[in-house]
């Protein structure tokens, strides 16, 4: 049975400009094409299910359900490929590298003053995975000996946070990518009816939202477990190897203020 790819290099000098320009899409994106119904795919290119159609046709298709099927294979093919070529050790170290020169970058003198003098380190997440690298950071910053409480993934809690902080406190917000409109509504308010806390993000993106609410930014990537893109599974080494790089440079920074 010819290949997808092969159909269409055979067929190419029959179709039109608008055509090959569906087919280009469509080949592109595999994956999601295969799981659209006619419809669905034509309102998506905005084009007719008949232009489609007949585009099938000039293939020597015998509609879109073969079509359909043809893209399948491609993108189980495709994904096969990924499987075989992708090295999630190389990819791990990468990121890691990554964050080491992003955080060679950065001067955190005034947050280590700020730590320094803090009563209580704050640390607010958004999600398990956040709320895990937020315990390693509060059991990090407890082993250096600064007091830090995780705060529960709360809205309220995070609102009344500027009730019982000391002026220099310090709220660490760990979020995935940084743009939670309630999330950022929030600390925008907490920013404008306080100028006790010291801000501090940390995020995966590097442009978003509540880093440009915060005084200081910390951001970290991530890495897929998985290369299929919905599958979602991603280890957060960086992020933990990023607070391991915060915390040392603290320590150097704070024993070389007592030579």
């Amino acid at each position: 049975m010819e290949s997808l790819k092969t159909i269409i290099l055979k067929n190419n000098d029959k179709l039109n400009d608008s055509e090959k320009k569906i087919i280009q899409f469509v080949v592109s994106n595999p994956q999601t094409c295969s799981k659209l119904s006619l419809s669905k795919l034509a309102k998506k290119l905005y084009v007719s299910e008949s232009a489609i159609f007949r585009l099938c046709k000039k293939l020597g298709l015998s509609g879109y359900s073969e079509l359909k099927f043809n893209l399948d294979e491609l993108a189980r093919n495709q994904s096969e490929n990924l499987k075989v070529s992708y090295n999630f050790a190389q990819e791990l170290k990468k990121a890691n590298n990554d964050v080491e020169k992003f955080f060679s970058t950065l001067s955190l003198t005034t947050l280590y003053q700020s730590i320094d003098k803090t009563n209580t380190v704050y640390i607010y997440s958004t999600g398990w995975q956040q709320e895990l690298i937020a315990q390693y950071l509060a059991h990090e910053l407890f082993v250096i000996g600064i007091h830090a409480i995780v705060l529960p993934a709360a809205f309220d809690e995070l609102v009344q946070a500027h009730h019982y902080a000391k002026k220099g406190d310090i709220l660490f917000v760990i979020s995935f990518n940084g743009d939670g409109i309630i999330l950022n509504d929030e600390i925008s308010k907490l920013k404008l009816s306080s100028n006790k806390l010291v801000l501090v993000s940390l995020t995966n993106m590097r442009q978003n939202k509540l880093a440009s609410i915060a005084h200081y930014n910390l951001y970290f990537p991530v890495v897929s477990f998985m290369v299929e893109s919905d599958m979602k599974k991603v280890a957060f080494t960086p992020a933990y190897y990023l607070i391991d790089l915060f915390i040392n440079d603290y320590l150097v920074w704070h024993h070389r203020g007592k030579e």
